[in-house]
């Protein structure tokens, strides 16, 4: 990824271009899966431990 056009994206100057929300949407899908893994893998550690 292009640091530059990552700080560009975080700081709003780049927002006009559509390959700046590509990198938004995949970032978003990536802490989106990771929240509902970790909801699972906690959700399952909790549960061999009461049983």
């Amino acid at each position: 990824m292009e640091y530059e056009r990552l700080f560009a994206i975080l700081h709003g100057h780049r927002l006009g271009e559509p390959l700046s929300w590509v990198y938004l949407a995949a970032l978003a899908a990536v802490a989106i899966a990771g929240w509902k893994l970790g909801g699972i893998l906690f959700d399952a550690c909790h549960r061999s431990e009461d049983e």
